[in-house]
């Protein structure tokens, strides 16, 4: 607990609060699931969003549905292009394709 001025503020240290990062030999799909809650999913939190994955084909293609404000939000395409997909295809190369299976038509918490 830290006072500056008339106010208290609490700093809480949580290192572990991402989980243990998957081992090398661990199965892709688990650690594109650790990249997601640890780098994808804190970013989209601050629109009230998440992303989780559904599956990876034979094909290397990874399947993805977004939920909360990203679930029928107008920007969906440009967060799926330009964030989810340059992240995960940087991190892992043997990714093919990133497709959203979401329904987008659900708008009700939508960010935009």
């Amino acid at each position: 607990l830290k006072e500056e001025g008339s106010t208290k503020k609490l700093t809480i240290t949580a290192p572990n609060a991402k989980g243990e990062a998957p081992k090398d030999d661990a199965p892709l799909a688990e650690k594109i699931k650790y990249t997601i809650a640890a780098e994808v999913n804190p970013q989209l939190a601050s629109h009230g969003g998440f992303v989780e994955l559904v599956e990876i084909t034979d094909d290397m293609d990874v399947i993805l549905n977004f939920g909360g404000g990203c679930q029928g939000c107008s920007s969906v395409k440009v967060t799926l292009k330009n964030g989810v997909e340059s992240q995960l295809k940087a991190i892992y190369p043997q990714i093919k394709n990133i497709l959203d299976v979401t329904d987008h038509t659900q708008k009700e918490n939508a960010y935009m």
